[in-house]
């Protein structure tokens, strides 16, 4: 049987913009473009260095299943609260942004190479799977992992980003791509691609590129899904309503490096549960304290018996993961993730007047205030908690903020609870890594 062949494809989301195609196979890359076009080029270019009978993984950047018209896909949603703190979060994918008179170009694409090829879309990709599996994936997640980042890399052309600096970000990220020589499994044959010179590169040229690049990131984590196996991939959402596939480092399968606020497996409030509807009946500030009363007493009884300082990191991580849901959940009750649909719902937060707030600035991008006075500090210091306040109230602040609208990034720098005048909330809507919404005359956005 032939050796396994691994192909990164980075989609174009119309055949209008070029798109990226790379080619592994026996740990070495031995294609890479970023000059393919419509779909014949791209069956072209698989045909070219896929032998008859051998086993394939075809990775995929772009949607390949997208059943919702609006909105966006679960997979994106559940993408975008485990990777937003890295600035890695999905851009919604829905029909009515993507289709073509009816139809998605993914979904196109994986009919003619199931026709074709006999590829089957699967996620996870099996251990040293003899099939052909085509999977969709996203670059930038897979860069935190393989490459341990804090941070995507920034080398796509977006406003405020200079020509130098965004040269510098390719150079970092041909740089990284050679260091999977020494990865498992390692990747050779990396050199041309890392003597390209993006400096010199302009528009279409710089574009072709980048396309290239990620295209490579496709293929390697290809690669990586089908040597490792399920064990070491996570799958948001689900191949029959669109997935997306990310690799994991090692360590049971979870990511070393991913925070609370970010968890690789963002779980899910019990489905049995009725709607949470006690913020709006009874108001944040009691709710708070009918939990504090109840926690309080539970933490220390564990905490004698298993170490304080575990337990509360324990209600600490689960808290923000409640919070991630309640976010999104408050989204849909809100009618929409705008900020301004955010600031209406701090109604529920201000009830009783718990919040004395100062408006600074607010508009579809930003959303500034201050908070002069909060009950929810003296409350936990009326309790005699004054160290749960940030436990139970605090630290659910940016992981609401993200379940509502992954692309909202909050920053604060001090709160009343801990002991300053004020606290200051500045939230600012970020646009996603992934395009914004196509036009036809951008030669950039509709490519993800």
């Amino acid at each position: 049987m032939s050796s396994p062949v691994f192909i990164g494809l980075d989609l174009a989301w119309s055949d209008r913009n070029r798109t990226g195609g790379a080619v592994i196979c026996n740990g070495v890359l031995v294609a890479s473009t970023g000059l393919l076009s419509d779909d014949a080029s791209i069956e072209a270019f698989i045909a070219g260095h896929l032998p008859e009978g051998a086993p394939a993984v075809i990775a995929v950047d772009a949607p390949l299943r997208v059943p919702n018209h609006s909105g966006r896909r679960r997979a994106d949603h559940e993408l975008s609260l485990a990777w937003g703190k890295f600035d890695a979060g999905a851009y919604p994918a829905n029909r009515a942004l993507l289709a073509r008179n009816g139809a998605v170009r993914g979904e196109v694409l994986v009919e003619r190479l199931r026709h074709r090829f006999g590829c089957i879309e699967s996620a996870p990709i099996p251990q040293r799977g003899v099939g052909r599996y085509i999977c969709e994936v996203f670059p930038h997640p897979a860069h935190i992992v393989l490459f341990n980042l804090p941070r995507t890399l920034k080398y796509k052309r977006k406003s405020g980003r200079t020509q130098e600096a965004v040269a510098a970000e390719f150079v970092r990220y041909q740089q990284l791509l050679t260091t999977l020589a020494a990865a498992d499994p390692p990747l050779t044959g990396l050199d041309t691609v890392a003597a390209i010179d993006a400096s010199q590169r302009r528009g279409r040229a710089l574009q072709e590129l980048e396309e290239m690049l990620d295209a490579v990131t496709c293929a390697y984590v290809a690669y990586y899904a089908w040597h490792h196996g399920p064990a070491r991939q996570r799958v948001y959402g689900s191949v029959a309503e669109g997935h997306i596939l990310v690799p994991l480092s090692a360590g049971n399968g979870a990511l070393t490096n991913t925070p609370p606020t970010a968890s690789a497996a963002p779980p899910t409030l019990p489905p049995v549960l009725p709607p949470d509807t006690l913020n709006a009946r009874i108001g944040v500030l009691t709710r708070r304290e009918v939990e504090a009363r109840i926690l309080a007493p539970m933490i220390d009884a564990l905490g004698r018996a298993f170490g304080r300082d575990e337990v509360i990191a324990i209600v600490r991580e689960t808290i923000i993961r409640i919070a991630q849901e309640q976010g999104a959940q408050l989204a849909k009750t809100m009618g929409g993730d705008s900020l301004a649909a955010f600031a209406d719902s701090l109604r529920f937060w201000t009830q009783d007047n718990a919040l004395e707030i100062d408006v600074l600035a607010q508009d579809e991008q930003r959303f500034d205030f201050n908070v002069t006075r909060c009950r929810y500090a003296e409350l936990y210091r009326a309790l005699g908690i004054p160290e749960l306040g940030a436990v139970l109230s605090c630290n659910r602040d940016w992981a609401l903020i993200q379940g509502f609208n992954p692309e909202v990034e909050l920053t604060r720098t001090q709160t009343i609870m801990q002991g300053a005048r004020f606290c200051d909330f500045r939230y600012r809507r970020q646009a996603a890594e992934r395009p914004q919404q196509p036009n036809p005359t951008s030669t950039e956005a509709e490519t993800r």
